[in-house]
């Protein structure tokens, strides 16, 4: 398969090096972790747009991992009571919740 040729100004000829001191590559590192982008891309859209691109956005909502977290945390403690022989079953309204929560992520995720 032959690749398709690119007008001359849309080719990218020039190549650019920069140094960064040690903050100046912290903050650089920050931005690619949170918009899951390269430096050059990042860079590029710096260039266009004028400003940094933003971050890249979560599949779940925050109140979503909130609820998550408080069944999670409900769920480990009757785990550990049955464990400790203090009682001898897990609620099964817990358990009920918990799978409601995992579908809701379930559909969001995917």
């Amino acid at each position: 398969m032959k690749s398709r040729k690119l007008p001359t100004e849309q080719k990218r000829i020039h190549e650019i090096k920069i140094r960064l001191n040690s903050k100046e590559k912290q903050k650089l590192d920050r931005i690619i972790s949170l918009t899951n982008q390269h430096a050059p891309d990042i860079f590029r859209k710096l260039l266009s747009n004028g400003k940094v691109p933003g971050a890249a956005v979560p599949l779940l909502d925050v109140q979503t991992y909130y609820q998550l977290r408080k069944l999670a945390s409900n769920y480990n403690q009757y785990v550990k009571a049955v464990h400790q022989k203090k009682i001898t079953e897990v609620d099964r309204n817990l358990g009920h919740e918990l799978n409601m929560v995992l579908e809701t992520i379930r559909r969001k995720i995917s």
